[in-house]
């Protein structure tokens, strides 16, 4: 297994990879994914396996201060419903690492765990980046819009973990 950074001709892997990662609406799309890679190919990474297969991905944008002070901190308007046109900035002083996906083939190898610590080797090596941001979207909070964001993030299981599987990965 290796990670590189994501090219153009991956497009469609990563989609594949997205769309058997997320649940349907929010998986990047094919023109998503192109748009990203587009936007800030410098911050798209990928694991690919052994037979050269794509396998997972990590996004990350960067931003300015100035923007996530004056953007609403909801997904479509921090990444321009998900291409990072015109959010990107490569000058941002801020790192945001926006989502990872992995082939369910693959899970419970620990491969987002290490798409995320590339993402933040990345940033690291940037001498003009101040922060990083994570950013999360609680893949099951859609099912429970009768609850606040606030109490949806506290319900755990019975032995302490957290009922979503996002907000566990991240936390």
């Amino acid at each position: 297994m290796s990670i590189r950074l994501a090219r153009p001709h991956d497009v469609a892997a990563i989609t594949a990879v997205e769309a058997a990662s997320w649940p349907a609406g929010l998986a990047a799309t094919a023109d998503q994914v192109a748009a990203r890679l587009a936007a800030a190919p410098e911050g798209q990474i990928v694991a690919v396996n052994d037979g050269g297969d794509v396998v997972g991905v990590a996004w990350s944008q960067r931003i300015t201060g100035e923007f996530l002070q004056s953007t609403p901190p909801v997904f479509d308007a921090l990444t321009n419903r998900g291409t990072f046109q015109g959010t990107h900035c490569s000058s941002g002083e801020i790192y945001q690492l926006i989502g990872v996906g992995v082939d369910p083939a693959c899970r419970g190898s620990h491969l987002g765990r290490q798409l995320v610590d590339a993402q933040l080797e990345l940033a690291r090596a940037l001498p003009d980046v101040r922060r990083i941001l994570g950013f999360t979207r609680p893949v099951g909070y859609a099912r429970n819009r009768s609850l606040s964001i606030e109490d949806y993030v506290q319900q755990k299981k019975e032995h302490g973990q957290y009922l979503d599987p996002m907000l566990a990965f991240h936390l």
